[in-house]
């Protein structure tokens, strides 16, 4: 059984609404739902779950709250829980990460979609294709629906439309599928520092930023900025990768222009101006640090970037 949570919905059921509608599901009588109220609904609901073999599958969960009481507590029941967050609060579960795809598999992902008589004869552009997508599942999925669907279309002509950067997410359409669109519902659901740190991220002048440069971009102290990274990270807008993080280049480009919607071009450029200030102070401190005769004050943290 799939139920969508509607996690992104500004109105997504409750835990109580999504058990009363498995319990319907299973043709449980109304009047032994009746009977057990709304208090005991959770009781006769884990006890259905427990004493049935089945698969639920709990799709778009916003958080923690809205799918910890529809997990089953015995039994062979098994939930499967997809979520644009990392529902980290969830304990006693098995977690599966799903990030971008490798070269070869958005490669055969795509091929999937147009033919593979037509992915070898373009494979080149092809290649391209899924490059510009960042090998992320759902441009993927966008760039091939286009391609499935205009056979008159070579693959050259979607991988030179994806040549330019700027265009990315206004090319990644497909019906009323947008790239940009997804991202929209987890930015809008950010705390106000998240958010304003998520479009400065776009700024820095590299693959990736460490925690003393996000907190210069917050303008808040180290603790503080940790805790709007570790926030992104929750929300799926922000890899990993060691102690430093990393926005998709598709996330960048989308961060960008949210900069330079929500604090204009001359505040982006401030912005800009300002990190591009700090980088040879912090270089200067990274030398001191290493020279012999020098030394770095307690209070400065060597995060060039």
């Amino acid at each position: 059984m799939v139920m969508d949570l509607r996690g992104m919905d500004e109105d997504p059921p409750s835990a109580a609404d999504i058990m009363l509608s498995v319990l319907k599901e299973f043709h449980v009588a109304d009047t032994e739902i009746a009977e057990a109220g709304a208090a005991g609904r959770a009781a006769l609901y884990q006890g259905l779950l427990g004493d049935r073999r089945c698969l639920l599958v709990f799709d778009n969960a916003r958080d923690e709250s809205r799918i910890a009481p529809l997990l089953p507590r015995r039994g062979r029941g098994m939930c499967v829980v997809t979520s644009r967050k990392a529902l980290t609060g969830l304990g006693d579960v098995r977690r599966m990460s799903l990030g971008v795809l490798s070269a070869e598999e958005a490669f055969a992902f795509l091929g999937g979609m147009i033919g593979q008589e037509r992915a070898r004869r373009e494979a080149a552009a092809l290649g391209e294709v899924a490059l510009r997508c960042g090998y992320l599942p759902l441009a993927l999925r966008i760039a091939g629906s286009r391609l499935a669907t205009r056979t008159g279309w070579s693959v050259r002509r979607l991988a030179d439309r994806l040549a330019v950067d700027k265009r990315w997410l206004d090319v990644l359409v497909a019906g009323d599928r947008r790239v940009s669109a997804a991202f929209d519902l987890s930015y809008r659901r950010l705390t106000p520092d998240a958010a304003r740190l998520f479009r400065r991220l776009s700024v820095v002048p590299g693959p990736d930023a460490g925690a003393a440069c996000a907190a210069h971009l917050l303008g808040r102290d180290l603790s503080c900025a940790e805790g709007v990274l570790g926030e992104l990270v929750e929300a799926g807008l922000l890899d990993v990768v060691g102690d430093r993080f990393r926005l998709h280049p598709l996330l960048r480009l989308y961060a960008r222009n949210r900069l330079e919607a929500v604090e204009g071009e001359a505040g982006a450029e401030r912005v800009r101006a300002g990190l591009s200030r700090r980088l040879p102070d912090t270089t200067a401190a990274a030398g001191r640090w290493f020279a012999a005769s020098g030394g770095v004050p307690a209070s400065a943290c060597i995060d060039v970037c």
